[in-house]
């Protein structure tokens, strides 16, 4: 019977609990703040696994849209929905 994690899907799960943490530390983020953590952080930036950590955990929401330069960047925040 094979693997159920490959080691490149355990890395990414690993990448993408990093933004998870990363925000609920430095939060709320614009995603060109968290592409630049990473970056700052010697990471890997891969537009998949940033979109997984954002849209995919029950942790991370979107706080407001906001316009930079006449660019709309989304800000994100980590929160946990007491119910």
């Amino acid at each position: 019977m094979g693997r159920r994690w490959t080691e490149e899907r355990r890395l990414q799960r690993q990448q993408a609990d990093w933004i998870v943490g990363y925000l609920r530390k430095n939060g709320p983020l614009t995603t060109r703040e968290i592409i630049e953590a990473l970056r700052d952080h010697e990471r890997n930036v891969e537009s998949h696994i940033i979109t997984r950590a954002l849209r995919k955990s029950q942790f991370i929401h979107l706080q407001k849209r906001i316009d930079i330069d006449g660019e709309s960047h989304s800000v994100w925040e980590f929160r946990v929905d007491d119910q």
